[in-house]
């Protein structure tokens, strides 16, 4: 076997280096984060870490709701209209910066409505909440995606993230109360933003620029994924929300602690996603239907397997995963984390249905499906998280992604397709040889 031209050959692949990229940023982040994290958990407490966790859940909602909902449109308008890259970037970064601010204020509304009289709740959100300006730059990163050339955001990440975590170390070393942890969250986002802007004039020769028109092309075919998205983060940082609401901040800190190692490994499948999308819309446009089904089944596969290894493993030695990133403190978050890592299948697989559904034009069945996931979510919080805390919410997620992300699919006609294209790619029915018999 020739190893040099199999080499050479992987180099070549654009899926496989730019997958590389977003996989050595993630990896390089979650070394980072998992030490730095580790260390703030600590030195916070179940009560300290919660609180600070029940913030950055309103601000991971506003972030949808600031984004619009035009993450997969964009990609699809860059691939299929290179032309007009400086005019959808900028057009997508101004939409997001008034969004941003509408955001801002919606934070601090709503944090004291639920948590009235709590000013250092109302703080370290408020605080917290003034990232989604930055984070509107990170519309950069789809124009990344779109030419596969992710490696401009893995560096940015790489360099910004490192400066988060060294003022985190700072503020534990000088023993700072929580609220100044909040300044961490927009140091990154603003770092980031900063260094993408950067690598994008750098790399792309049209200048950014504003459409009313494109504005409104826009926001009119990502309607369906602004409330899809909006709807499936309130079901996965409403659970957040509630169990520090309901049972206390301390419950939020164990569940908080759950998710985040659940959420540890799904930076793989998320770059395989993150980079399958423009090839296979790609295809779709060029035609090819055959390949594809094909490299969208193996998509599925990929993500599928990935997420059952990665469940089994958090299955067997949670308690040992829990001890070594969080302490002895936090152990009552095992059997939340035994129970949230299969979660991810699921949410994972939801993930990678947007692709289908723009590529066959059925985004108007995305909010119905999410909003089922969304209603559910919220009724089963209610009855389960005052009997039975955190691990109560984490039921509720699983029950919410198996039914929202998966089940619901084979219910519809016109969605029946992909939920035997998921099937088959479960059983790795043609996945290798390309053929469905």
């Amino acid at each position: 076997m020739d190893f040099k031209r199999i080499v050479k050959k992987l180099k070549n692949n654009s899926f496989v280096t730019n997958t590389g990229w977003l996989v050595f940023d993630k990896i390089f982040h979650m070394l980072l984060s998992l030490a730095v994290t580790s260390v703030t958990a600590r030195y916070l407490g179940t009560e300290g870490y919660g609180l600070l966790k029940f913030g950055l859940a309103f601000i991971n909602i506003f972030t949808i709701i600031s984004k619009l909902g035009i993450d997969s449109i964009l990609v699809s308008e860059l691939v299929r209209d290179r032309e007009k890259t400086g005019e959808l970037v900028g057009t997508t970064i101004v939409l997001r910066l008034l969004s941003g601010l509408c955001s801002i204020v919606l934070t601090g509304l709503f944090t004291v409505v639920l948590r009235p009289g709590e000013t250092v709740v109302l703080f370290i959100t408020v605080v917290q909440s003034i990232s989604l300006l930055f984070i509107a730059f990170d519309t950069v990163d789809y124009y990344f995606q779109s030419v596969l050339k992710s490696k401009y955001t893995a560096v940015s990440r790489s360099i910004a993230y490192p400066f988060v975590c060294i003022l985190r170390i700072i503020f534990i070393v000088m023993k700072s109360d929580v609220r100044y942890f909040a300044w961490a969250t927009v140091l990154d986002a603003l770092l980031i933003s900063l260094v993408m802007l950067f690598f994008y004039f750098k790399s792309e020769k049209q200048s950014l620029s504003f459409s009313v028109s494109t504005a409104k092309y826009l926001l009119k075919n990502s309607y369906p994924f602004i409330w899809a998205n909006l709807l499936v983060t309130i079901y996965t940082q409403m659970d957040q929300i509630m169990v520090s609401t309901i049972s206390g901040d301390a419950s939020g800190g164990i569940y908080s602690a759950a998710m985040t190692i659940a959420n540890l490994w799904v930076f793989v499948p998320n770059a395989m996603i993150d980079s399958a999308r423009p090839i296979i819309m790609e295809l779709k446009a060029k035609g090819n239907d055959a390949l594809y089904q094909l490299r969208y089944k193996q998509l599925y596969a990929g993500i599928i397997w990935i997420s059952i290894a990665a469940g089994i493993f958090f299955t067997v030695f949670p308690g040992i995963v829990v001890r070594i990133i969080y302490g002895q403190s936090y152990m009552d978050s095992v059997p939340v984390l035994m129970i949230l890592i299969w979660s991810r299948l699921f949410s994972l697989i939801g993930t990678a249905r947007n692709i289908w559904m723009i590529c066959e034009e059925q985004v108007k069945y995305v909010k119905w499906f999410i909003g089922l996931g969304a209603g559910l979510n919220v009724v089963l919080n209610l009855l389960l998280i005052p009997s039975l805390g955190a691990i109560g919410a984490a039921v509720a997620t699983l029950i919410t992604e198996l039914v929202s992300s998966w089940l619901i699919m084979a219910v519809s006609k016109k969605t029946r397709s992909l939920f035997r294209l998921i099937m088959e790619a479960f059983i790795l029915k043609g996945v290798f040889t390309g053929k469905s018999e």
